[in-house]
Formats: structure tokens, C-alpha cells, sequence
């Protein structure tokens, strides 16, 4: 069984903007939904992710700059419950990025939390989008003011 949540979002800046604040993860706390994140965006690193209620550290599966950041994570075993997360960035032609907000659970216990994910999720997802929109586009136009 899997569960599959994904959201969607066009920002105003090119995809290297949108990467930096998306991997800069010590700011994480000032603009998302995770009150707090740690770690890099490398291949093999783990990072530890906190939300309100639970945190969880993941192992980063993907980091290619500008192009697409993937993590994944377990509870217990991978047979139970894994999550592999990633942000899949394009740029379109009139210079923004289109940011893909991915999700993908499976095991044996989805089954049991997909009642909460899809009372939360896809929420949460399409919060942290837009936390992360206004972010890059902030920074971009204090950058363009200089």
C-alpha cells in the first residue's frame, strides 16, 4: 500500500534562488512549517526534521543544485513505514521556477496514517510551498534592491 501526497507552486525567481532557500535549512524555523531543520543537502547526510508534535531523520537520497532535492526516512523498518520525500524544481521560460512538492509513503502501517495525512497533508505541503514562495521572492526583491 502507498499513499502519495504532491503540491505544486510557480515562484517568481530563477531555480538557483529557489534551491538556496530551500536547502538552507537553519531558516527553516523563520518561514515553514518545521519549527525546526538541521543538516545538508548532500547525499548520505542525515537531517533532522522538526514540526510541531514529532520530528523525524531522514537520510538525503538526491541533492542536485537547482534541479531536485529527495530524502528518505523510516519508522521502525522500511516494511512498516517509509516516506520518500523530494522537491523537483523547472524553470519556466519567462525565468520563474516551478516548484514540485513530492511525497511518496508505503509499509504496512500507511494504511493507518493515511486517515491523518489526508486531514493534514496535503495542507502542510501546500503551506510549506507557499512559506517558501514568499521567502525566495522576498529575498530575490531585497537582492534586486541592491
Amino acid at each position: 500500500m502507498s499513499y502519495v501526497i504532491t503540491a505544486g507552486v510557480d515562484i517568481n525567481a530563477g531555480k538557483e534562488a529557489v534551491w538556496d532557500v530551500l536547502v538552507d535549512f537553519a531558516r527553516y524555523g523563520e518561514w515553514s512549517n518545521f519549527s525546526r531543520a538541521e543538516g545538508t543537502a548532500r547525499v548520505g547526510s542525515r537531517l533532522t526534521m522538526r514540526m510541531p508534535g514529532f520530528s523525524f531523520r531522514p537520510t538525503v537520497a538526491v541533492a542536485e543544485p537547482g534541479e531536485q532535492l529527495q530524502w528518505a526516512g523510516t519508522l521502525l523498518a522500511e516494511r512498516l513505514f517509509h516516506g520518500r520525500h523530494s522537491f523537483i524544481l523547472v524553470a519556466k521560460p519567462d525565468g520563474t521556477t516551478h516548484l514540485t512538492n513530492h511525497e511518496e509513503f508505503s509499509g504496512a502501517l500507511t494504511t493507518l496514517t493515511q486517515r491523518f495525512m489526508k486531514q493534514n497533508g496535503d495542507n502542510g505541503y501546500t503551506a510549506f510551498n507557499a512559506g517558501l514562495k514568499r521567502q525566495v521572492e522576498s529575498r530575490t526583491q531585497q537582492w534586486n534592491r541592491t
